[in-house]
């Protein structure tokens, strides 16, 4: 029975670090395909939103590509500090396996919040790798951590 809980636990570390891995290669690769197309804009399309934009008052194409990459960077910026955040708790959890009981409720608990905030496209393998590793590996540290709070109060 006791090698059951400790392989829930092992599971899930295991799950959350290698989709939070691969989540971050995809959101990079996506990153930075969509702010490269948006950047190679070709010369006629440039111009009609240059004319647009200065017809309307608004920004140049210039000026919105500029804040459109800055804002993908920014996002990548959080979604890579997000998942190593991720790894490193899988780490953790993957060593606290046995002893740990506070550390994979309270992590469970926090990351399936994050998790269910960040659910969006299921049909991607972003969204796979969001669902296993944002919401079923948090629900697997919160009964694997259950499980070893039941156990050591045996």
């Amino acid at each position: 029975m006791e090698t059951t809980k400790n392989t829930l636990i092992r599971a899930a570390s295991i799950m959350m670090a290698i989709c939070a891995c691969v989540a971050i290669i995809i959101s990079a690769f996506n990153i930075f395909i969509t702010t490269g197309l948006v950047g190679n804009l070709s010369a006629d399309q440039s111009a009609m939103i240059e004319l647009e934009s200065q017809l309307e008052g608004l920004l140049s194409a210039d000026q919105a590509v500029g804040i459109f990459s800055a804002v993908m960077y920014a996002a990548l910026i959080l979604i890579v500090i997000f998942n190593v955040m991720k790894i490193i708790v899988g780490i953790v959890g993957f060593r606290k396996a046995e002893t740990g009981t506070t550390y994979f409720i309270a992590w469970g608990i926090v990351l399936l919040v994050f998790g269910v905030l960040s659910l969006g496209g299921l049909f991607s393998l972003l969204g796979i790798c969001n669902l296993l590793g944002g919401i079923v590996a948090p629900i697997l540290f919160i009964i694997g951590g259950s499980q070893n709070k039941k156990r050591a109060v045996l």
